[in-house]
């Protein structure tokens, strides 16, 4: 049985959404400085967290999570091959270990993150402009 007091280094999300800001940048600026503090001082009195505040993030906007292409195992790059759609929003391709010393192979799971459209030259993100918002799943 393992012993109750063992930790491991978790991330936690805390989401506000349609928070009313500021569109004065340094007004928001100072407000979002006065909530990390905030924020830090009440992680502060949590017993079993160990937190810095360097550790606390405080930003506005949508955010996406990206892994490296290297391989879990040994960090060297990996070889994607053969992409295939999936049946929902994203796509699998196969990923081979580059490294002669390394067997590992598996799949690199893709999801659509955003959606760009042009009206002229330029292309815009949807998520930017407000057109679409994203949804955000745990693992």
């Amino acid at each position: 049985m393992k012993d109750s007091n063992d930790t491991t280094a978790y991330r936690v999300t805390i989401t506000l959404d349609s928070a009313k800001l500021p569109v004065d940048e340094q007004a928001r600026s100072a407000l979002l400085t006065e909530f990390r503090s905030r924020v830090g001082h009440l992680v502060e009195g949590l017993r079993g967290i160990d937190a810095e505040q360097d550790d606390i993030d405080i930003s506005t906007g949508y955010r996406y999570a990206q892994v490296p292409a290297t391989c879990p195992l040994c960090s060297e790059r990996l070889d994607l091959q053969s992409v295939h759609l999936d049946t929902e929003n994203g796509a699998l391709a196969s990923a081979v270990c580059s490294s002669e010393e390394c067997d590992w192979s598996g799949d690199a799971v893709y999801r659509i993150i955003d959606l760009e459209g042009s009206e002229s030259d330029a292309f815009e993100s949807s998520v930017l402009t407000g057109d679409i918002a994203p949804d955000y799943l745990p693992y």
